[in-house]
């Protein structure tokens, strides 16, 4: 693949240049998609962009899972600092995406904006335009869902769940970009500036969702390899199960705390 051979690892490991290469990847996806499939741009784009990024994300994985051992007692604070870098790089990698379709949703209006994003406006419940909200426990067990789907996928295809962290990213970017252009309108403010404003408020709910659901991710990559690759309950192995189990039960709690905050973000607006 050209990019892959453009952006050797050692580039890719540094996070600035991880935010750098979800955003290009979501543009060459979304250009890619409205010149082959015009008629499904939001879907095709999110398979574009996940097509690109799967095979630098493989190469993470396959370092994250040959890490060295801890030798420790297991703590909060000494697995995070086991895992920070690749911690780092998909979160970078999500906002890139993220402001991607921002900007996107941004710089479009409103008409093209149901015409080409009209999958992921469907996936935030806006319908017409308007948020539509449910209960709480059923957006809770909808993100429990979408986390569950995050861990089976990479646990199965490896990076192969950056599909579904693309897709909440663009979720999350091209509704973000259109409130950001309805409040400028209003306010006849510059829509640069709103968006700066915006963003801060907006934060908490995407970044607690967003861990969740790349820890699902990084945990599932890990586990699969380990399972492939090491002896059953040799040290290693058992030392990757223990870090595996303790971030998914902390996703597991940041999602519901993600669902809480969406609730209190969209009653607010």
């Amino acid at each position: 693949m050209v990019f892959e051979q453009l952006f050797k690892l050692k580039w890719i490991e540094r996070k600035e240049h991880a935010f750098f290469l979800g955003f290009l990847y979501s543009i060459v996806g979304m250009v890619s998609a409205k010149l082959i499939f015009p008629a499904n741009v939001g879907l095709m784009s999110i398979a574009f962009t996940s097509v690109l990024l799967i095979p630098s994300l493989n190469a993470l994985l396959r370092m994250e899972e040959n890490a060295e051992i801890r030798e420790e007692k297991l703590s909060i604070k000494q697995l995070f600092k086991d895992h920070k870098d690749i911690f780092k790089v998909y979160t970078f990698m999500f906002l890139g995406i993220f402001l991607a379709y921002s900007l996107a949703s941004l710089i479009s209006s409103e008409l093209s904006i149901e015409k080409l994003f009209a999958a992921q406006l469907r996936g935030a419940g806006i319908k017409g335009l308007a948020v539509s909200q449910g209960p709480l426990y059923g957006l809770i067990l909808n993100n429990l869902l979408v986390f569950a789907v995050c861990f089976i996928l990479s646990f199965i295809y490896g990076a192969g769940s950056i599909l579904f962290l693309t897709w909440n990213a663009s979720v999350w970017g091209v509704v973000f970009g259109y409130f950001v252009k309805q409040a400028s309108l209003m306010t006849g403010r510059n829509p640069v500036m709103e968006f700066i404003s915006s963003i801060l408020p907006f934060l908490p709910h995407m970044a607690t969702e967003a861990l969740a659901y790349i820890s699902a991710a990084i945990v599932g990559g890990v586990v699969s390899k380990a399972v492939l690759r090491e002896k059953l309950f040799s040290k290693k192995f058992r030392h990757i199960i223990t870090d595996a189990m303790t971030f998914l039960l902390i996703g597991f709690i940041l999602v519901i705390i993600a669902g809480i905050i969406e609730i209190k973000f969209f009653a607010g607006l």
